[in-house]
């Protein structure tokens, strides 16, 4: 049953990956939409808005681009090769708590009350903070799945 649950693992992740960026999108097109009507009255999508998701990918590119292999139990403190993975993945995932940050940020002071009072309006603000929550999820589940591979090969 393990084995099956981890085979799967990435292909899970791509589709909670790709979940997140269609809710973003979704929101994008529903924006221009509205925003078309005469009587939409609510806040227009700005390139900035689109950030978060860019760098919450580019955070979850560098955390799954090292070698875990360096972090084992014998590795040291001041190891070098595992201390500069350990900085490499600090970084990574600042990233990409920041991104998630950042979308707060943007739903709380674009999107939601008392700033847009158009009830309508408030999804694209949703689709962001989800977007970047479920590529830091996908993210998280890739990091899993290479330390649990990298755990079944010292087994034996």
């Amino acid at each position: 049953m393990r084995k099956t649950i981890m085979k799967y693992l990435p292909a899970l992740a791509g589709i909670i990956f790709t979940a997140g960026w269609f809710l973003w999108i979704d929101g994008h097109v529903y924006e221009n939409t509205n925003n078309k009507n005469a009587d939409f009255d609510g806040p227009h999508i700005q390139w900035i808005y689109y950030l978060p998701g860019i760098f919450a990918t580019l955070g979850m590119v560098m955390a799954n681009i090292v070698d875990l292999s360096a972090l084992n139990s014998n590795s040291l403190l001041f190891d070098g090769g595992a201390t500069k993975v350990r900085v490499w993945l600090f970084i990574s995932f600042a990233i990409s708590f920041g991104c998630i940050g950042a979308a707060l940020w943007i739903m709380v002071a674009v999107f939601l009350p008392p700033h847009n009072t158009n009830d309508a309006a408030q999804w694209p603000g949703i689709a962001i903070t989800l977007q970047t929550s479920l590529i830091f999820l996908s993210s998280l589940l890739l990091v899993f799945k290479k330390v649990r591979q990298d755990d079944e090969y010292d087994q034996f």
